[in-house]
């Protein structure tokens, strides 16, 4: 098994929601066995779960651990503009060829942010980069057919498009993306992603060679130092994944040599 599908199945364990769900379903069957100790830990491991399920719900948990990783890298764009990278993110190929139409969720904004700078820009290389990021893809459809149909019925020229399909994960976006197109060093290119995954993306891309600017999309926390309370465990649960699986991303990149520095500058 390689090192892309140990990174996917400890992923699936250690994500924050399905990790709750595994110590919530542990503490269950710890209170009712008929240990009396075990009972006893298994009732304190539960409230103790519903106690951090009611935190991450009611406090801005995700919106704190979003910030620095939206914040790291703003919108720059440089004195001439060669091309534009956009990465694939959750693009659904299942469910876009069951449907007959382009499906995607989070990464929908990237679209938009790409197909603006596609018009300003006319004359820039066109590139998305985005494979299957799945251990064993069963899809007839591709992620890259999905982005193409996307970003056809929003207006982009496709005629102007490179279209990398084999990356798995964000290193090898960087990489294969660059074997494709060969981006020489006075070439200036713009890099689409979601804000919050920008560092990674930024790192692996000028590890990759790239002369690339941060034009990051759909941000998921805003500037307040103090975000509003609100009693909201869905959307909240869904920042602090996002969050988390930033921050064991930079981690997990640097220890493998794919990027320089743990936190990117």
């Amino acid at each position: 098994m390689d090192n892309f599908a140990l990174s996917k199945i400890f992923w699936t364990i250690c994500s924050p929601g399905n990790l709750l769900a595994l110590l919530l379903l542990w503490g269950g069957f710890m209170a009712v066995s008929p240990f009396s100790g075990r009972q006893e830990f298994g009732r304190r491991l539960c409230f103790f779960m519903a106690l951090v399920i009611f935190a991450v719900a009611i406090l801005p948990i995700g919106d704190w651990l979003l910030m620095p990783l939206e914040n790291r890298f703003p919108p720059a764009i440089p004195d001439q503009v060669d091309g534009i990278v956009i990465i694939g993110g959750d693009e659904n190929p299942r469910i876009s060829d069951q449907r007959g139409e382009p499906v995607a969720y989070i990464s929908a904004m990237r679209y938009l942010v790409f197909a603006k700078l596609a018009r300003d820009y006319p004359k820039a290389q066109l590139v998305f980069s985005g494979g299957p990021g799945v251990i064993e893809p069963y899809n007839r459809m591709k992620d890259g057919e999905v982005a193409k149909q996307a970003l056809e019925s929003i207006g982009v020229p496709v005629s102007r498009m490179i279209f990398e399909t084999r990356s798995r994960n964000t290193y090898e976006n960087a990489v294969f993306s660059a074997d494709m197109v060969h981006p020489s060093k006075n070439q200036k290119w713009l890099l689409v992603t979601n804000a919050w995954h920008m560092p990674r993306a930024i790192a692996c891309f000028r590890k990759a060679g790239w002369d690339i600017y941060p034009m990051p999309a759909g941000y998921l926390s805003g500037t307040e130092k103090f975000p509003p309370l609100q009693f909201s465990l869905e959307d909240d649960l869904l920042k602090v994944t996002f969050a988390v699986h930033e921050y064991y991303g930079l981690l997990e990149y640097w220890l493998k040599g794919y990027i320089k520095k743990p936190w990117p500058v």
